[in-house]
């Protein structure tokens, strides 16, 4: 995500940089807060002695000092192997391929592969924002271009719509083509029976993905994609 040059009089640098160029997003000047009140250790896990604020994203700067933002600390998956692999990239680019996929989320944290959990695009309860089982009318006109006639998430979960399947499996493999690493390839996927909302508390109140919620709500499906290894 593009975001733009630092203000005037502030600065920003990129620490920690891995082969891409992406690392740890620090920024210092009149706009960052002083600290936390009465909160010393707080203030210092946040802001070192330089006065550089470390914001816990992760990006990189181009050559004419715009900043991206590629993702964030807390989500970095640790292989078993020990290799640190950024998620945000990767998600971003099964939602780039895959139109009907609404949330991709990877996982292996401490094993030895990532695998991905997806939820497609369906429509919402207005009075409650729960999720329906109905696609939106975005996701049945692209099935309707691959020549699937689902309506419903229900028509293709479990592998009900083998047009979808194979369209999403052949998707996965591009990504892992392209992939800069084995580590960062996607080994094994499966579509969820239902999308992320607030009210399920996948979401929060900024329709920012909850991670650790995910990992502990669908922690069975997780399970299961290590449990024959």
């Amino acid at each position: 995500m593009l975001c733009g040059k630092a203000l005037l009089d502030t600065h920003t640098k990129v620490n920690k940089e891995d082969k891409d160029g992406v690392g740890d997003i620090c920024i210092w000047g009149r706009n960052i807060f002083m600290g936390y009140l009465n909160n010393k250790e707080g203030t210092k896990d946040k802001i070192d002695s330089l006065g550089w604020m470390h914001t816990g994203d992760l990006g990189f700067l181009d050559d004419n000092n715009f900043l991206y933002i590629m993702g964030n600390v807390h989500d970095i998956i640790t292989l078993s192997s020990g290799e640190k692999i950024n998620p945000s990239p990767i998600e971003e680019w099964v939602r780039t391929l895959i139109p009907i996929v609404h949330y991709a989320v990877l996982v292996g944290q401490y094993e030895p592969y990532l695998c991905a959990l997806l939820t497609l695009k369906c429509q919402v309860n207005e009075e409650t924002g729960e999720p329906q089982d109905a696609l939106t009318n975005e996701a049945v006109a692209f099935c309707r271009q691959l020549k699937s006639h689902s309506t419903r998430l229900s028509d293709i979960i479990n592998n009900q719509d083998p047009i979808v399947t194979k369209f999403i499996s052949e998707a996965i493999n591009t990504i892992n083509r392209e992939a800069t690493s084995e580590s960062t390839k996607i080994v094994k996927w499966v579509i969820l029976d239902t999308d992320f909302s607030i009210s399920a508390g996948e979401l929060g109140a900024t329709m920012k993905l909850k991670r650790g919620v995910v990992a502990k709500m669908y922690q069975p499906e997780i399970e299961k994609f290590y449990k024959d290894d």
